[in-house]
């Protein structure tokens, strides 16, 4: 990146949120990433776990900048991030609403063979990720789909604007807790459980505990008539231009295809929110003449 005055750098940080939040369209790339790993067939049921609902209200997306974009700005500039910085970006991203993390979930009560999962799973590049600290301030997506106030307004943004463009996005799986996704991992499965099937499982499924489900702010999308998004004209959309218009509205490939080992193959049809001002910032460190990035 060429160096910028802290006069350029404002102005393209306050043009990139406010067009963000006033849904102005990206220019997209000739070339979109691809899949390469088949999306599953079949999706279960996701429903709300806990003795608590979820709030129906909605918040608007949050940025530091309201004004009105100039009439002239027709596209945006967002970094491009290779994919492990694209994980790492998810990672070091100040979320809201996320509690410490504790101690590891079981995964098939057993301790030793437990262990040598999670020893197994971070060798692939699995991390653990932290459970939402107050899940009364979830908002409800659909039915038993629930995502952090931040994202859910983010994902109805990025519905909305795909639609404009010809695709029916699909939410498919949103929040999920330790259990769900226990339930998720070894749903292929059948007991007696040996150290080969579960390692295998690894390739597809995280175990409970390691699921960027877990904080609130991962989406499964799908396109409506398509079984396979990696290949459908949505994804090509969202990931065009290093998924200019994914970053748009806050959201980043959650396993990009060149993340290296980062737990499971592929797949293109998950997406982690971070916020437009996290994917602005990745690469500036902090300046006093920066409004935005200053923190």
């Amino acid at each position: 990146m060429l160096p910028e005055t802290g006069s350029r750098r404002w102005r393209r940080c306050r043009w990139a949120v406010t067009a963000a939040t006033f849904g102005l369209t990206a220019l997209l790339g000739p070339n979109a990433l691809g899949a390469t790993v088949a999306e599953p067939q079949t999706w279960i049921d996701e429903p709300i776990i806990g003795p608590w609902t979820p709030a129906t209200t909605r918040d608007e997306p949050t940025s530091r900048w309201r004004e009105p974009a100039p009439p002239d700005i027709d596209s945006l500039y967002f970094p491009h991030f290779t994919g492990p910085e694209f994980n790492r970006l998810f990672s070091t991203a100040a979320l809201p609403n996320l509690s410490s993390i504790s101690n590891a979930p079981t995964i098939i009560d057993a301790a030793g063979l437990d262990d040598r999962i999670r020893a197994e799973a971070v060798k692939r590049g699995y991390r653990r990720r932290p459970l939402p600290a107050d899940n009364a301030q979830l908002r409800l997506i659909g039915e038993g789909l629930a995502l952090q106030r931040p994202a859910a307004s983010a994902w109805l943004a990025l519905r909305a604007d795909a639609a404009e463009h010809g695709f029916a996005l699909v939410l498919r799986s949103a929040y999920r807790g330790h259990q769900h996704q226990r339930r998720v991992f070894l749903r292929p499965l059948q007991a007696p459980y040996v150290f080969g099937d579960l390692a295998e499982r690894l390739k597809l499924s995280a175990p409970p505990g390691y699921s960027k489900h877990h904080t609130g702010y991962a989406i499964d999308i799908g396109q409506a008539g398509y079984s396979n998004f990696g290949q459908t004209p949505a994804y090509e959309w969202l990931s065009a231009d290093n998924f200019a218009n994914a970053k748009r509205h806050g959201w980043i490939p959650s396993y990009p295809p060149d993340g290296g080992q980062q737990g499971p193959v592929p797949e293109p049809w998950e997406f982690t929110y971070v916020g437009v001002e996290a994917i602005l910032c990745f690469h500036q460190p902090p300046a006093a003449d920066d409004p935005l990035c200053n923190d």
